[in-house]
């Protein structure tokens, strides 16, 4: 079986180097469970689940998968005037934290999620 080798930029050698040096593993082990991490992210959002994610202004939301949200029927897509709206409210806001929540509702209401 012929080996895969990962094509990693300066940067990410690095990050591998460091976190090698900490844990005390081998390059390759560092690697593997990065794999594994990655892995495991890419199955819970392909297979429906809730992750918990912290935005940069230090609030934590649930992120759920559309499949998720379709299946607890809380999937909703909103119509041309509805998104019309939300895109008004969003360019006369003046507060970035409500902007930023009106443009998260734009988003989720565009794609249904």
């Amino acid at each position: 079986m012929a080996r895969i080798q990962p094509v990693l930029t300066p940067t990410e050698l690095v990050l591998v180097d460091q976190m090698a040096a900490l844990t005390g593993a081998k390059r390759t082990e560092v690697i593997k469970s990065a794999l594994a991490v990655y892995h495991w992210f890419v199955r819970q959002a392909l297979i429906g689940s809730q992750v918990v994610a912290r935005k940069p202004s230090g609030e934590e939301v649930a992120l759920e998968t559309a499949e998720l949200a379709v299946l607890e029927g809380m999937g909703n897509r909103l119509g041309p005037a509805e998104l019309g709206l939300l895109a008004t409210r969003l360019a006369a806001a003046s507060n970035p934290v409500e902007a930023a929540r009106i443009k998260e509702r734009l988003t989720r209401g565009f794609y249904g999620i």
